[in-house]
């Protein structure tokens, strides 16, 4: 391999300036060793200073989100402003809490029983229908879950559903 496609960084040193950090990104991309930049757990400012540095070269940020932990959704808004692709990690909550997602996440499964589909479907469909930049990074470890989780690229949530999730 010649170059690495897209380098999400993910874990920073804190004993590390940020600006420093997101220079080493672009010496690397202007190396050649890199086409494209990615940040992770990453706020409105480091985002924009990112930009700043690494320029058009930044294409993406990957910050946790899920119909539990939605603390970053000013960032996820702030990617579809600035038309960076917004990849929201642990979409279902994370491991130890996506089996439980149903009793979790109320709504999510009273409007996954409306429609018919699994609950996991209607959060990554409700996750694609917060912006065109919206990325998830859902994990799976059978090919049926594989198979549901791509159903959801399909579903069409109404603006009625949309609202009652986007307010659980």
């Amino acid at each position: 391999m010649d170059a690495i496609g897209l380098y999400q960084f993910h874990r920073p040193d804190p004993e590390t300036p940020w600006a420093d950090s997101m220079g080493g990104m672009k010496d690397l991309y202007d190396a050649g060793k890199i086409q494209m930049i990615g940040i992770s757990n990453a706020d409105v400012a480091q985002i924009d200073e990112a930009r700043a540095v690494c320029g058009d070269a930044l294409v993406s940020v990957q910050n946790q989100f899920s119909p539990g932990f939605r603390s970053s959704a000013g960032e996820l808004a702030h990617c579809a402003q600035a038309g960076l692709a917004w990849f929201p990690w642990s979409p279902f909550g994370g491991m130890g809490d996506a089996g439980s997602l149903a009793s979790t996440a109320g709504e999510f499964a009273a409007v996954a029983e409306e429609l018919g589909v699994s609950v996991y479907q209607v959060t990554l469909a409700w996750h694609l229908a917060q912006s065109e930049v919206v990325l998830p990074i859902p994990g799976a470890s059978r090919p049926r879950s594989i198979q549901d989780s791509a159903g959801a690229t399909e579903l069409t949530l109404s603006a009625d559903q949309l609202s009652r999730l986007n307010a659980a």
